[in-house]
């Protein structure tokens, strides 16, 4: 008797660590659905005022284009609609990109301890600081000299530009979403040194392939001239150079 009592003794400890588990999970997962939540109902009060003041938007993000003396078109009865509610979508995504990180840094906050939470906390300030400088540069410098490359490539075999509003928007948010996620990876790089993953030493051995694969990335963004590949190129080498050297500095002090 004294041993099946304390089987079932054993048995109910089980089952009820179990369903102690389960009852986490469960904490967890609405957790997670109330905050998914939370980011869907700010994306759409972002949304809905974006789409109704886009035709402001759409003249903000024109000014490259005009620049040139480009006019642009639509070519379907509902194409500048859909542009405009892409153009509320986008911007309500990129705004409410920092309370969505937010969010994710709050979820796994009590995952966290001593020095993971001061990392996560300067990575959710880096992140959106890096995105908005690369896509602000995209939009100030890069598309400029894409579009005027666009332009004037082969000029002289008589066919007029004809470019379309919806297709012009795509490649401006392309190339600002390209260069706003490279701007990125100076800051994986330095999680990499952080997490010992790999040391500034090892990187800097390898700065000829770095170098080969930066430009490659750059030339991939941008059109096939050298002016706009060393535009974006150089300052990306320089930021990888300037994550060499923190790198180095923080690895020392951990």
């Amino acid at each position: 008797m004294p041993k099946n009592r304390s089987m079932a003794k054993k048995t109910e400890t089980k089952v009820s660590s179990a369903g102690g588990g389960l009852s986490e999970w469960t904490e967890h997962l609405e957790e997670l659905r109330r905050r998914i939540i939370a980011v869907l109902a700010v994306f759409t009060v972002i949304s809905v005022p974006a789409f109704v003041f886009s035709d402001y938007l759409a003249t903000f993000l024109m000014a490259p284009v005009a620049d040139l003396g480009v006019a642009l078109y639509t070519f379907d009865p509902a194409e500048k609609f859909l542009a405009y509610l892409h153009l509320a979508m986008w911007t309500g995504a990129v705004v409410s990109a920092p309370f969505c990180l937010l969010q994710i840094g709050l979820f796994v906050w009590p995952a966290l301890q001593g020095k993971e939470r001061q990392w996560t906390v300067a990575a959710l300030a880096v992140v959106p600081v890096l995105f908005i400088a690369g896509a602000a540069a995209a939009y100030r410098f890069l598309s400029p000299t894409v579009l005027r490359f666009f332009l004037g490539f082969s000029s002289g075999d008589g066919i007029q530009p004809l470019w379309g509003f919806k297709e012009y928007l795509a490649m401006l948010f392309a190339l600002m979403l390209a260069t706003g996620l490279l701007l990125q990876t100076p800051l994986l790089l330095l999680a990499a040194f952080v997490l010992g993953i790999v040391t500034p030493k090892t990187v800097a051995r390898f700065r000829p392939h770095i170098i080969f694969l930066i430009f490659l990335a750059a030339a991939l963004c941008t059109p096939p001239d050298v002016i706009s590949q060393v535009a974006l190129g150089v300052p990306l080498y320089l930021l990888f150079e300037l994550t060499l050297f923190i790198g180095r500095f923080f690895t020392k002090r951990i």
